[in-house]
């Protein structure tokens, strides 16, 4: 797991590298989508950066380096590849002193820089696998993505992000809620916490109290806490804190070669008063879905596309797109749906509209649809219902979402992808004791927006 706060305390630092020469910042070979300063003797002749910089900030669960016990006290299992647990891409804009990160699901389903479809954090050992190397891959498939261009590449594991928080003396911050989660080693109380390197670690990767946008959500408040206690007097001037953090994100990060001493000491200069106020976080929007068995978030294309074509242009993101997690829709909140037979085969409309009121829905009505030569379940949706359209997926997960501006509502049209057979039976939900249809839990983002209680 790697978090975009160890680059951005070894940035902030890196000031100190020029004069602390004998620390050297791992470097790794990248194919970075721009051409960069290659320059690594900490000579200066830009004191500042003068043009925006889009670092690929990539976490990986990589528990090399880490002893048996290390990994048991951490909760970071056993597990000997490489995935990136977090990505992010950080752009800085030196002209409004500011900067954006976009980050990306883990699960997010993309072309693969070898042209596979696959989960985004798979990229780095498919780059592996192939010979192309894990950094590369990740960069070419980030970049196919967005069209944004990648400048440098940085990386951080567990162990390096546990010790730049340990360094800075931990990161005091207040939670609205206890957050306890054993399986990521993590049991803070509600109120103002300091949390060590351990603590740090695992609230920024825990998921399954929420799902993914929540814990993208606690990584993104996470950076602005750590951004504003690194820029903060009490480390700022103190210069053997510095000399110590120095050391540590040293250690800690791995780059490509342009991303050296110089640039990273302009862009300490150039954002040296930087604070949380000025750092505009998204996510890419998208939605959890099953396919073949498998948890994935398939991006929403149009407010996705707005977001990359922000930050190709370097302009200011449109107002809440990729801020808010998926609107949270339960079964009982979809309105009435038409069931529609797109095939020849009899009954296929009646067995659909079982398997959905098996499951809580409310059927409007059934019938045949105007084309019944349908290879493929169509569900139509109108503006505002895209949430609702894609909880109906989860019984026809290969169904293709297709917006209407005629529709007046949602309408399945059932294809022959479908088996009439498993749609019968289809079990019911659990009921409570009323005979209503058990709720689906709603998702609560745990220690993910700042409070208005900021007493720490």
């Amino acid at each position: 797991m790697v978090l975009a706060a160890t680059t951005v305390v070894a940035t902030i630092t890196a000031a100190a590298l020029v004069w602390y020469g004998e620390q050297q910042i791992t470097q790794v070979e990248v194919e970075t989508q721009v051409p960069g300063d290659s320059d690594s003797d900490g000579s200066v002749d830009i004191p500042e950066l003068r043009d925006l910089r889009n670092v690929l900030v990539v976490g990986s669960d990589s528990r090399e380096g880490l002893s048996r016990q290390e990994r048991a006290e951490l909760g970071t299992g056993q597990f000997s590849g490489t995935r990136t647990d977090t990505i992010m891409l950080v752009q800085l804009d030196p002209k409004r002193r500011g900067a954006a990160m976009l980050s990306f699901p883990r699960d997010l389903l993309v072309e693969l820089c070898d042209g596979s479809q696959g989960r985004i954090n798979g990229a780095y050992e498919v780059g592996l696998a192939s010979g192309l190397g894990g950094p590369t891959c990740i960069v070419r498939t980030i970049s196919n993505l967005t069209g944004i261009p990648i400048h440098h590449y940085a990386h951080v594991d567990f162990g390096g992000f546990v010790e730049v928080v340990d360094t800075l003396g931990g990161v005091r911050m207040y939670l609205d809620e206890p957050i306890v989660d054993q399986d990521a080693h993590v049991d803070l109380p509600s109120g103002c916490v300091t949390l060590n390197g351990r603590q740090a670690l695992g609230f920024v990767r825990v998921r399954k109290i929420d799902d993914d946008f929540g814990r993208i959500a606690r990584q993104q408040r996470f950076i602005r806490e750590i951004v504003d206690q690194v820029s903060s007097a009490s480390v700022a001037l103190n210069v053997p804190k510095l000399f110590a953090l120095v050391d540590a994100g040293a250690e800690a990060v791995e780059t490509d070669p342009s991303l050296s001493l110089n640039v990273m000491r302009q862009i300490a200069f150039s954002f040296r008063d930087i604070s949380s106020d000025r750092i505009d976080a998204r996510t890419v929007p998208g939605f959890n879905r099953v396919i073949g068995g498998a948890a994935y978030v398939v991006a929403d294309p149009e407010p996705a596309e707005a977001l990359f074509d922000a930050f190709r242009k370097g302009i200011a993101a449109p107002k809440d797109v990729g801020k808010k997690a998926p609107k949270d829709v339960a079964v009982g909140d979809v309105p009435p749906v038409v069931v529609l037979n797109g095939t020849t085969t009899g009954g296929l409309a009646a067995a659909a509209a079982y398997a959905l009121e098996a499951q809580g829905f409310k059927v409007a009505g059934t019938g045949n649809a105007h084309d019944q030569q349908q290879e493929v379940t169509r569900i139509t949706y109108p503006a505002g219902r895209r949430e609702e359209a894609d909880l109906l997926r989860k019984l026809f997960p290969d169904a293709d979402l297709v917006l209407s501006e005629d529709a007046e509502g949602l309408a399945v049209e059932v294809g022959a992808d479908v088996d009439k057979e498993e749609l019968l039976a289809v079990e019911p939900r659990p009921t409570d004791p009323t005979g209503a249809p058990t709720p689906e839990p709603t998702p609560t983002y745990q220690g993910a927006t700042p409070s208005g209680k900021n007493d720490c």
